[in-house]
């Protein structure tokens, strides 16, 4: 598997309200058949598969993964949905119970198990007191995690945290998703999972997650650290051991990020 094979969830539905569901659709679908490689999912509210469905050809089933807007309730609810066209791979619930995050946690489990194991389930972990247990429940359970990064995440947490995040993430071997709004910071992103993984600090870690792309930046240390990690993350066997722990990308700037790796991969070829 090379490393952007099924990675990417296309999260303009989730993200673009302003847009018309049937003009997103549409534009999911030519993305996916010029691109299907990249692609996982087209990610959706819970609320809005309804909708999302009358959208798509009768004669097309499009692989979703659905944003749990009620918590374990949601996923008990969605365990009972069959919509035509839209093929259910995944799960998306968060953690909102920031004074218990591991009685929701344990709550979040009870419920997946009704899912089956036809549904991968992201459980999206906020950085608040609790959240390594909360950890441990999750990936004991056999689901995996799921980080907000930049400004969808509302806990406003720095870098550093977030890298202790995906630190503790890759210690605990619980596989995740990050969900990112920016069509430039995936870079940097997969530089820093490459990092931690190789053992970086999570202090190199926060530094890397917050690299800019080398024609924006001045050469100095971290620029050089950062390379390394660059190179190093080229490498197949690196690139699989990538995937063991990152498993989706989501963002709704999709077809820029898919640019760049085009672009990127016509560069280096």
């Amino acid at each position: 598997m090379e490393l952007f094979d099924s990675l990417l969830d296309d999260e303009t539905l989730l993200r673009r309200q302003d847009l018309p569901v049937a003009a997103m659709v549409a534009d999911h679908l030519a993305l996916r058949k010029t691109y299907g490689r990249l692609i996982a999912t087209l990610v959706s509210p819970d609320r809005q598969l309804a909708e999302l469905a009358r959208h798509i050809p009768a004669d097309l089933t499009v692989p979703v993964s659905v944003i749990i807007s009620g918590g374990a309730g949601g996923l008990l609810g969605l365990a009972r949905r069959d919509l035509p066209g839209v093929g259910i791979v995944s799960a998306e619930p968060a953690l909102r119970d920031l004074d218990d995050l591991a009685g929701n946690a344990a709550r979040v489990v009870s419920a997946a198990a009704e899912l089956g194991n036809e549904v991968a389930i992201f459980v999206d972990l906020p950085y608040a007191p609790g959240w390594k247990t909360a950890v441990e429940l999750v990936e004991a359970a056999g689901l995996y995690g799921k980080i907000l990064y930049g400004k969808i995440a509302s806990d406003e947490a720095e870098p550093r945290q977030r890298a202790e995040q995906l630190s503790f993430l890759i210690e605990a071997d619980l596989p995740f998703k990050i969900s990112s709004r920016s069509a430039t910071g995936w870079s940097a992103l997969l530089t820093t999972v490459a990092a931690l993984i190789d053992g970086a600090s999570i202090e190199d870690a926060a530094d890397l997650m917050q690299r800019r792309p080398q024609h924006q930046r001045a050469q100095h240390q971290s620029g050089a650290t950062a390379s390394v990690w660059a190179q190093t993350m080229q490498s197949q066997t690196m690139q699989a051991r990538i995937r063991r722990r990152l498993r989706r990308l989501g963002t709704d700037p999709i077809r820029e990020v898919v640019s760049d790796y085009v672009a990127e991969q016509s560069t280096n070829s």
